[in-house]
């Protein structure tokens, strides 16, 4: 636990805009005993409503207002650990030496901890004209915030004890995200197979030390069949106006919906994404296409089938020229 920052001192006056009303469980006489009074704030020193005060030592505790102030009067007149807690922010505690009829004044800066908004464990199936063999992959994503601001994020990584597996997540400016891609050479037995049913786990640590786990129950499916567009297919055809993509329906049993992109050859290798189609559901087996959306040259499409936890299968590409 990081040490937190104080502001400690002894007088009448808090300092601190706190009032003599802020809630109390002892409306003592403040010169017949030891008094603390003072304010718990998050890092960018707002003060935290609810927050618990608790000196065990005294069977006493409090709770902050709703500027964060606090009161606790007629303690005994000694060493005493005062504890600071909320949900939301990492414990902390002070060691005061409390003095009869004095007042001891504190500001405490609790450490507010990372969070995980989501995160996702999906299986990525990719057909390929060479080698024959599809490509085969883990994707692992997590949105994360911090109640002290993104800056105060330091890493984030996963963790699937079952195969010894673990890795850092990085953040993605594009999407917002950390991600992480898992080959499938890379876990036991070479067959993402291993991991159907392992959990996973998330965790995120901020620049104070803390961390935060979340579990995921892990890969829910493999989705080894690949999708198979019929037209453009094969090299030979040739769009000229509007066309209609043609595929087989993807029968597995689930429901999927179907993504397709299209993409230019510069160069004699991928170039630009020229377009992007998405469709509703697995009904669907035909996408009618703007000619005007692809100037003449040589292109590739896949088709790629997506289940309702985001796991996929991809075709291989399929090149078609434009005149």
């Amino acid at each position: 636990m990081c040490a937190m920052r104080r502001l400690l001192g002894f007088g009448v006056v808090c300092g601190l805009a706190c009032s003599w009303n802020a809630p109390h469980d002892n409306p003592l006489d403040p010169s017949l005993g030891g008094n603390i009074e003072g304010r718990v704030l998050t890092r960018r020193a707002t003060g935290i409503h609810g927050a618990e005060v608790a000196v065990p030592a005294a069977g006493r505790l409090c709770r902050t207002d709703s500027t964060g102030c606090f009161l606790l009067l007629g303690l005994p007149a000694e060493t005493t650990l005062v504890f600071f807690s909320c949900p939301g922010y990492a414990p902390d505690s002070a060691r005061l030496g409390l003095t009869k009829g004095k007042i001891y004044s504190l500001a405490v800066y609790l450490n507010g901890l990372p969070y995980f908004e989501e995160c996702n464990v999906t299986t990525h199936v990719y057909g390929r004209s060479w080698p024959p063999d599809p490509l085969c992959f883990l994707s692992l994503t997590a949105t994360v915030s911090d109640s002290d601001g993104e800056p105060d994020i330091d890493s984030v990584w996963f963790e699937i004890p079952a195969v010894g597996r673990s890795g850092r997540l990085l953040f993605d400016p594009n999407t917002k995200r950390f991600v992480h891609t898992l080959w499938s050479e890379s876990v036991p037995s070479r067959s993402l197979d291993t991991l159907v049913g392992q959990e996973v786990s998330f965790l995120v640590a901020d620049k104070e030390g803390a961390v935060v786990t979340k579990k995921h129950p892990g890969v829910s499916r493999l989705i080894y069949e690949l999708p198979v567009p019929v037209f453009p297919s094969g090299g030979l055809d040739t769009v000229w106006v509007d066309t209609t993509f043609v595929w087989r329906r993807f029968n597995v049993g689930f429901g999927v919906h179907y993504r397709g992109e299209v993409v230019r050859i510069e160069g004699g290798g991928p170039g630009a994404v020229a377009a992007r189609f998405e469709t509703p559901g697995s009904s669907d087996t035909t996408y009618r296409f703007s000619r005007a959306l692809l100037t003449p040259g040589i292109y590739y499409w896949t088709l790629e089938a997506v289940d309702a936890f985001g796991n996929s299968s991809r075709s291989a590409e399929e090149l078609f020229r434009v005149r």
